[in-house]
C-alpha cells in the first residue's frame, strides 16, 4: 500500500507530469501536507523528537521502498535513471525542491560498490513545519526525506544506503543540505539510531508513555494554579493550601535561619520537633539540590530554595519511616514549589527594598530638618502607616566587623538591615531605618519603656550575635520624646549611648548615662578634660604609657576590680597587673580600694573613652 504526502497546493491525484501519474496507480491513502504536518508535529510534542526520529525515517524508508518497487517495474529505464527519478517524485508529492549537485556511481561486476549523492532541498515540508511554528531546530530534521531517499535508492540497487542531512532550514539555513553513500562507507554513530527491529506493540510501554503525560499533565497543573495564586495574593500561605490538594504529607518552608515560616498538614510544634536532625545534617554537608534524607523516624524529601545563587531557604516534604519512598512527580512538585517559594522571596524583598528606601528618605529628610511644617511629617508618615500622635524614641545599632572584606561586609551589612527590618515586623512595628557612619539609625514610634520594647534592645543583640557571629554589634537607645522637632536631638542621644556601650553592656540606654551623658552629648570637651586632669593627675596625658595605664585602670574598674578578668581582657599575667595597678595608684596618688574614689576615676576614664582620649 502506499502512502503519499501531497502539497498544501493540491493533493496526490495531481500530476506533475505524465510520469509522475504513473507512480499513483494503485490504492493509495491521500492527505494534505499540513494535516502531514500536523501528526508529525503533534508526535514530537508528545514524545519528543528523540524519540519519534526513527519512526519518521522509518516511514520514509518504507515509503522510497514502494516507490522504487513501482519505478523498477516500468522497465524502460537504466539505473541511473531510475535513481533519478527519485528526485522528480519528491518534487511531484510536494516533498521538497531537489537540485542534485554530485553523483557518482561505481559498479563492477554487475554490482554496485560505491554511490555518492550530495544536493539540497528547498522548501522542505519538514523543515516548513518548524519555519511555521516559529521555531528554530538545533540540528536538521528532515527524517522522513532522509528516509524516502536511503530507501528509494537501497531498494534499486539491493545494497543499504544511507542519506543524510547536513544543514537544514529549520536550523536557519538557507536550504536543507544533504549526501547519500553505501551504509558501510558511514560511521556507525552516523546511522545506527535509525536502524535496529522495528518497534513491537507494547501495552506496558504505552501504558507508562501514557502515565508520564498523565504525570506532567499534573505538575503542569499544579504549576500553573502555583501561578495564578502567586500574582492574586503572593502568600506561601494560600499557595501550601493548594499543594494540600495534591499531596497528603507534611510541608515544610523555613528561612535560611532555620526558622520554619510555613507549613502545611502538620502542626507547628510537630514539624518543630523533625527540625534537629534536618539541621543536623546541614552542618554536616550543605544541601545543594533536591535530595531524600532517611532520617531515624521519617524521611524527608528536601531542596534549597535560590535567589541569585545563594540559598534562602528550604523546602521540604515529610514521609512516614516504613511509608513508600518518594516518587518522581514528587521531586517535581518540589522543584514547583521551590521556585514558587523563590519568587515569593524575591517579591517580598523588593517589596520591603522599596519600602526601606522609601523610609530612609523620609528619615533622612526628619534629621536634616528638610520638612516645611510638622503637619507635613505627620502626613508623610501616616502614608507609611506610622502612627506619631504619641512619643517616639531612636536606637541606634553601631556594627563593627572582625575581618575586613569589603564585599563580604556590604552583604552582611545588607543582611542585618533586613534582620531589623524584620525584627519589627514581628513585634507587628512599622519603624524608619537609615544608615548612619557604621550602624543603622531607627526611628520608633513608640515609648522607650513600653512593655511590648522591654529588652527589645537586649533580644536584637542576642539575635545579631547568634547568627553574625563576625560582627561586633552595639545598641544604644535615645530617651522618650513628642516632639518631632527634637529628633535630631534623640538621635545624637542614642549615638552618644552607644559610645558608652562595651562588651560587658552591649546595650544602654541614654538615661542610664545620667551627668556623665550630658557633659559627652553637649559636647563639653573641654570640660571633660578638666574634670579628667584632676581625678587622674599625673596618669592623664598623650604618650603611649599613659593611654595604656588609663586603658587598664578603665579596664580593672570595669571588671569591679577583679584581676583575674582584667588580666584576661588585657592579655597580661595576674602578677604583672597587680604591678602594674600598684604603680598606676603611685602615679595617680589615688587609694584604688575607696569606693568614692573608683566611682570618680571611673566616671572620668568613661567620659575620656567617649571622646577617643584612649
Amino acid at each position: 500500500m502506499e502512502q503519499k504526502l501531497s502539497s498544501n497546493h493540491g493533493s496526490w491525484g495531481k500530476a506533475v507530469d505524465k510520469q509522475s501519474q504513473v507512480l499513483r496507480k494503485g490504492r493509495s491513502i491521500e492527505f494534505s501536507r499540513a494535516s502531514f504536518s500536523a501528526w508529525q508535529l503533534q508526535l514530537i510534542k508528545t514524545l519528543g523528537l528523540e524519540k519519534v526520529k526513527k519512526n519518521f525515517f522509518q516511514f520514509g524508508w518504507s515509503q522510497g521502498k514502494d516507490m522504487a518497487r513501482t519505478v523498477n517495474q516500468q522497465g524502460d529505464l537504466d539505473l541511473i535513471s531510475q535513481m533519478l527519478r527519485g528526485a522528480e517524485i519528491h518534487e511531484a508529492f510536494g516533498q521538497a525542491q531537489v537540485t542534485i549537485d554530485v553523483k557518482k556511481i561505481e559498479v563492477a561486476e554487475n554490482e554496485v560498490v560505491s554511490v555518492l549523492f550530495k544536493g539540497r532541498w528547498s522548501e522542505s515540508f519538514e523543515a516548513s513545519n518548524y519555519i511555521n511554528e516559529g521555531i528554530t531546530a538545533v540540528k536538521p530534521v528532515c527524517y522522513t526525506l532522509c528516509g524516502f531517499a536511503s530507501g528509494y535508492i537501497s531498494t534499486l540497487i539491493g545494497k543499504e544506503v544511507f542519506f543524510k542531512e547536513q544543514a537544514c532550514e529549520a536550523s536557519g539555513e538557507g536550504f536543507c543540505q544533504w549526501e547519500g553513500k553505501l551504509l558501510e562507507h558511514w560511521n556507525p554513530s552516523d546511522y545506527e539510531s535509525f536502524f535496529g527491529p522495528e518497534l513491537e506493540e507494547n501495552p506496558v510501554a504505552f501504558s507508562k508513555v501514557e502515565e508520564e503525560r498523565n504525570r506532567l499533565q499534573t505538575v503542569i497543573d499544579i504549576h500553573n494554579e502555583l501561578t495564578e495564586e502567586l500574582i492574586r495574593s503572593n502568600r506561601l500561605k494560600n499557595i501550601l493550601s493548594i499543594l494540600r490538594k495534591y499531596i497528603s504529607e507534611p510541608i515544610i518552608i523555613e528561612n535560611q535561619k532555620g526558622q520554619i515560616t510555613d507549613f502545611e498538614n502538620i502542626g507547628l510544634e510537630e514539624a518543630t520537633e523533625l527540625q534537629g536532625p534536618f539541621h543536623k545534617r546541614l552542618k554536616e554537608w550543605p544541601i545543594q539540590k533536591a535530595e531524600f534524607l532517611q532520617c531515624e523516624h521519617y524521611g524527608r524529601l528536601t531542596a534549597p530554595i535560590y535567589i541569585q545563587n545563594q540559598i534562602l531557604g528550604y523546602c521540604s516534604f515529610i514521609y512516614e519511616k516504613n511509608k513508600r519512598p518518594p516518587e518522581e512527580i514528587d521531586r517535581m512538585i518540589l522543584g514547583r514549589l521551590t521556585s514558587i517559594s523563590a519568587l515569593v522571596y524575591l517579591n517580598n524583598k523588593n517589596i520591603m527594598e522599596a519600602n526601606a528606601r522609601t523610609k530612609g528618605i523620609l528619615f533622612e529628610k526628619m534629621l536634616t530638618d528638610g520638612f516645611e511644617s510638622k503637619e507635613q511629617i505627620i502626613r508623610e508618615l501616616n502614608l507609611l502607616n506610622i502612627d506619631v500622635s504619641g512619643k517616639y524614641h531612636v536606637a541606634y545599632l553601631a556594627l563593627g566587623y572582625n575581618e575586613f572584606d569589603e564585599e563580604d561586609n556590604l552583604s552582611t551589612f545588607t543582611s542585618i538591615y533586613e534582620e531589623v527590618v524584620q525584627f519589627f515586623q514581628e513585634r507587628s512595628y512599622e519603624v524608619l531605618q537609615v544608615q548612619r557612619a557604621n550602624g543603622i539609625l531607627c526611628f520608633i514610634p513608640e515609648d522607650a519603656d513600653h512593655e511590648l520594647m522591654h529588652n527589645g534592645p537586649a533580644i536584637f543583640y542576642e539575635r545579631i550575635r547568634r547568627f553574625y557571629p563576625k560582627i561586633h554589634c552595639h545598641v544604644g537607645v535615645s530617651s522618650t520624646c513628642q516632639d518631632l522637632s527634637q529628633v535630631n536631638d534623640r538621635m545624637k542621644e542614642a549615638m552618644t549611648a552607644a559610645r558608652f556601650t562595651t562588651e560587658l553592656q552591649p546595650t544602654i540606654s541614654f538615661n542610664e548615662l545620667g551627668i556623665l551623658g550630658i557633659l559627652v552629648h553637649s559636647q563639653e570637651e573641654k570640660a571633660i578634660r578638666k574634670i579628667a586632669e584632676m581625678e587622674l593627675g599625673a596618669l592623664y596625658g598623650t604618650s603611649e604609657q599613659q593611654k595604656e595605664y588609663m586603658l587598664t585602670l578603665y579596664e580593672f574598674l570595669m571588671n569591679g576590680g577583679n584581676l583575674e578578668l582584667t588580666s584576661a581582657n588585657l592579655k597580661l599575667s595576674v602578677s604583672g597587673l597587680r604591678y602594674r595597678i600598684n604603680r598606676i595608684s603611685e602615679i595617680a596618688k589615688v587609694d584604688l580600694r575607696d569606693s568614692g574614689t573608683q566611682f570618680d576615676l571611673l566616671l572620668a576614664l568613661k567620659a575620656l573613652k567617649v571622646i577617643g582620649e584612649f
